[in-house]
């Protein structure tokens, strides 16, 4: 004969006082109330699973949070759904199941990776504050409303396709073009990388602006020239006018490294002591710091080799041959260079940083004896076909010392 459980009520509850060790007292139909030895009570429920064809218990809080009226609706609730064969543990773990892939899923939008991975890049100094900026604002502005809550996983082809055409309709087909290679970026990055966690990163990734023809949404790419100067008089004017610059000495110094050595800016911003070989005559810039991602030779001319003995005397002890002039742990800002040649009386439609390379570019392939592949080589240009593009660390190396010397006489010859 089944024992008769009587129900409880809330001033019994109230009266049960803790023992030495958990006991419980019975509601009936499978709910109890457990005391434990700390004093707290813990409603239980037990029941036969529909399922599993076992018993099993789940907890409905504590009480008095919980108290005997809901503890009892509670059991109605599961109660009802044993009856039509629902295990409530094992809905309760599907729920759980399904709000922690959610909240995993929030972890790997577009928007968060995006912003971590382009944070990441100006922390390593691989882009600059100036390029960071402009990526997190075409981002914020032309991207992330529409595909920043994706998942990445779930980014389309006909997503980023919209987004470009967008842009591109507003006539801002460069802004276009830069967007779609930052986007591209985006996913290219996190297909190759490892992931630190793998089991939580569970979603398969693929590049989706890969499989558009950039050309058909935004057209092809015009060549972008820089304005420069290329006559004798204006050479030495500008040299004149860097070697007499009031502002800061590391600025003046790295102006003149660049009119020299016609590297693009970023490479004379970070240089390091480390690179450079005087008694090789040669700075070797990392495949890291490179536009190609190759490593760089650069051959130092007997005017450079002075450059840099002033330059040391300045830098001291910075690993950075231009330090900032705030500290010499980190490198000269990004608009240091242009904010000078601005302050020489230079106009955007006049000179630029950028200008030193097309100023030796026009004049080499002018007025020089070099082979075409030799100037663009020293460029950092890729020239050829596939087979004659593979790297090569020292290609045209004796022609190109030879080339740096020249250019070098030539400077110092337009300032006599």
């Amino acid at each position: 004969m089944p024992r008769v459980v009587t129900p409880l009520n809330d001033r019994q509850i109230k009266a049960l006082k803790p023992k030495e060790k958990a006991y419980t007292k019975a509601d009936g139909n499978g709910l109890q109330l457990l005391i434990k030895p700390n004093g707290s009570k813990l409603w239980e429920f037990l029941y036969k699973s529909p399922t599993l064809i076992k018993r099993r218990k789940t907890s409905f809080g504590t009480y008095p949070d919980t108290n005997l009226k809901t503890a009892r609706s509670k059991r109605a609730e599961y109660t009802t759904k044993i009856r039509n064969g629902i295990d409530p543990l094992d809905e309760k773990q599907e729920i759980n199941a399904i709000k922690i892939q959610s909240e995993n899923k929030a972890k790997f939008t577009f928007e968060l990776l995006s912003r971590a991975l382009i944070k990441e890049r100006l922390n390593s100094k691989e882009i600059s504050e100036v390029h960071y900026k402009r990526v997190l604002t075409a981002f914020e502005n032309d991207t992330y409303p529409f595909i920043g809550k994706k998942v990445i996983s779930e980014v389309t082809t006909s997503d980023i396709k919209s987004i470009i055409t967008k842009v591109s309709k507003r006539g801002a087909n460069e802004s276009a073009r830069k967007l779609y290679y930052a986007i591209s970026k985006t996913f290219k990055t996190l297909i190759t990388r490892d992931n630190a966690d793998e089991a939580e990163f569970n979603y398969q990734i693929t590049n989706p602006p890969a499989t558009l023809d950039l050309s058909d949404l935004v057209g092809k790419a015009t060549k972008q020239h820089y304005p420069t100067i290329t006559d004798d008089t204006g050479i030495k004017n500008l040299l004149a006018s860097i070697k007499e610059y009031q502002g800061e000495t590391s600025t003046k110094y790295a102006l003149l490294m660049l009119a020299y050595t016609f590297v693009r800016p970023v490479n004379i911003r970070l240089a390091l002591w480390s690179e450079i070989n005087l008694k090789a005559k040669q700075w070797v810039i990392p495949a890291k710091k490179m536009k190609t991602r190759d490593e760089f030779i650069l051959p130092l001319s007997d005017t450079i080799i002075n450059i840099l003995q002033e330059i040391k005397l300045y830098s001291g002890d910075s690993k950075y041959l231009f330090p900032s002039t705030k500290s010499k742990s980190t490198p000269l800002s990004d608009g240091a260079l242009l904010g000078a040649i601005r302050r020489m009386g230079y106009t955007k439609e006049e000179f630029t940083p950028h200008g030193f390379r097309a100023m030796f570019s026009t004049i080499a392939h002018e007025k020089s004896s070099f082979k075409y592949d030799v100037i663009e080589t020293q460029l950092a240009h890729s020239i050829g076909n596939s087979v004659s593009k593979a790297y090569n660390r020292a290609k045209y190396l004796d022609e190109r010392v030879e080339l740096m010397q020249w250019w070098s006489d030539h400077l110092d010859e337009v300032q006599k």
